[in-house]
Parts: structure tokens; sequence; C-alpha cells
């Protein structure tokens, strides 16, 4: 690698001197690069394993001293699945039982629940049929949180 002397080092010092000095410093700033990027890629990395940690469960404690899981879905058995499935999810965590106190699911969907029920099935029909613009369009009658399921229990 060819370097640029100053003149002023060329009259007083060593030529191979300041060339070493310069390779010292590249060599430095060489590994502060380096350790900064070791770092970026551990926090990157440590950022994307708090991603990775278990799922958030949609559990809240009641005054009557029980938990309650809640699921919401457009299908009423998808509804009562998720509910069902953060409660023994959350009793598991706590190496517990679950032991169910009272269920209820309701529908509170925009429109009625047959018509709802009813476009949900044709969709259904039309997707296997191969149509998939009907399958979508009767999917627009439904929202994620038609149903609506509490679970009611204990972890013993």
């Amino acid at each position: 690698m060819d370097f640029h002397v100053p003149g002023v080092i060329l009259a007083g010092q060593d030529k191979q001197k300041y060339k070493e000095v310069l390779m010292r410093l590249m060599e430095e700033k060489l590994a502060t690069i380096r350790r900064a990027g070791l770092f970026l890629s551990l926090a990157i990395l440590g950022v994307g394993m708090a991603a990775c940690g278990p799922r958030r469960l949609n559990v809240m404690a009641t005054p009557d001293q029980t938990l309650m899981a809640i699921g919401y879905s457009a299908d009423r058995s998808d509804s009562i699945f998720r509910a069902n499935n953060d409660a023994q999810m959350y009793c598991e965590r706590r190496r517990q039982i679950v032991s169910f106190v009272k269920q209820d699911t309701i529908y509170q969907g925009r429109y009625a629940e047959n018509v709802t029920a009813g476009a949900r099935t044709a969709g259904r029909v039309a997707g296997a049929l191969g149509s998939s613009k009907a399958s979508a369009a009767s999917r627009a009658l439904s929202s994620p949180t038609d149903y609506k399921t509490t679970f009611e229990f204990l972890c013993k």
C-alpha cells in the first residue's frame, strides 16, 4: 500500500515509523468497526429472540377470583376453540389443570347471524367449485370478531 508522507515528517523522522503508526491506527479503527458490528448483530438477534417468546394469551382475572379467557372469530366453533386454547395454555404454563366455571358465546356481527352463516356456507361451496371471487365476496359479510366466547375458569 502506498502512503502519502507529509514533507515535515520526511525532514525529521523515519518514513517507516510513519507507516507503522498509520497501520496501527487503521487496525484500531477496523477493530472498533468489528466490535460495533458484533454489538449490532447481537442487538438484532436479541430483539429477534424476544419476538419469538411465548404467545400472549387473552386471559384476565375477574373480581370473583376466577380467570377469564376470551376468544374471537368469524366462526362460532373457532371462537370457542380460541378461548379454550388460551385457558388451557394459561394453566399449562403454571403446571396446573383447567377447571371450567362457565362459558358464554355471543354473536356480535354487523348482519343477522343466519345471513352471515348462509353467506359463509355459500362462500365455502363457491371456493370448493373454484370461484375465488365468490368465496372472497362471501367473507366480506363477516368479521374476525363476529363471535365472542368468554370462558370463566380456575387453574388447579
